[in-house]
């Protein structure tokens, strides 16, 4: 009886490593949130309550979250280092792809915003939310900034990767990808390239500064969320889903789907296999122990 609980924790030390891989990746990659991950997981709030309390509850959350954090950071490194040349090659597919696997999320973002009840608060705060969510990102999609990347816009880049972790909906190429980058030879990139690429080659005179921004977004941030999630818990989670609506809206990749039939076939394909792939993890998910830290 012994030998058989010590196989199930270990298993549950697998399958909670992998979910933290997939939320770190998700913070990185494009249209993917980590914290939409993260709350479809059901470890959502544990974390961050552990971000907002490290001191208090280091103890009763540390045992069950720290494979999740392990994964977290592989996930981070991992990704980046494969990010660039996956969207050298294949942008347009691999942003369907990220569209339909945000669309599969969001059955279970709307159960998880449902499990204290609904009122007319949470619907007028997604379409408040909704609506000036996609005035941001159509302003940012018009300015098209064009920067020279130093120690504040580095702390930048760390703020949004964090935030796609601790605010659901919130995907860091959303606040990255308008801002176009320079470097001393002239040449032009994404920021969103800049931050990845640092992180996959680990480039620590750009990831320190992504490390002070990180850290003090999470000790910023994550009180005033803790606060919101424990006093107006469906409110906010409505809002949340008004940010993942609108971020997928501006990820669609419209271009490729009006450039032909077979070009709008194959990336519909993508957003179905997306789609899919996400609906079988949430059901997967169901099944498998989450944290009990409530």
């Amino acid at each position: 009886m012994e030998k058989k609980e010590t196989k199930m924790n270990l298993g549950q030390l697998f399958v909670r490593v992998i979910q933290g891989i997939l939320i770190g990746a998700g913070a990185v990659l494009p249209g993917v949130s980590g914290g939409v991950l993260a709350v479809l997981f059901g470890v959502y709030k544990p974390l961050m309550r552990f971000f907002a309390h490290p001191a208090r509850e280091l103890k009763n959350c540390i045992r069950l979250l720290w494979p999740i954090l392990v994964g977290v950071v592989v996930g981070y490194i991992g990704i980046a280092k494969l990010l660039a040349a996956v969207l050298e090659r294949y942008e347009t597919q691999a942003l369907a792809l990220f569209v339909g696997l945000t669309i599969g999320i969001m059955p279970s973002l709307f159960r998880e915003a449902g499990e204290k009840g609904r009122n007319q608060k949470s619907f007028i705060s997604l379409g408040a939310v909704f609506a000036v969510a996609m005035g941001i990102l159509i302003a940012a999609r018009v300015l098209q900034l064009t920067i020279v990347p130093n120690f504040l816009w580095n702390m930048f880049g760390g703020f949004a990767l964090v935030l796609s972790m601790i605010a659901p909906g919130m995907s860091a190429s959303v606040l990255m990808l308008p801002l176009n980058a320079t470097n001393a030879s002239g040449d032009v990139f994404t920021f969103y390239e800049h931050i990845t690429g640092a992180i996959g080659n680990l480039d620590f005179a750009v990831l320190l500064p992504i490390g002070v921004g990180a850290l003090l977004t999470l000790v910023l941030l994550t009180k005033a969320i803790d606060w919101l999630l424990s006093t107006h818990y469906s409110v906010t989670f409505h809002g949340i889903i008004g940010i993942v609506i609108a971020a997928t809206i501006f990820t669609i990749p419209f271009a490729a789907f009006g450039a032909g039939v077979g070009s709008c076939l194959i990336h519909v394909a993508f957003v179905v296999v997306g789609a899919i792939a996400t609906l079988a993890l949430d059901k997967f998910n169901q099944k498998v122990e989450k944290p009990e830290l409530e």
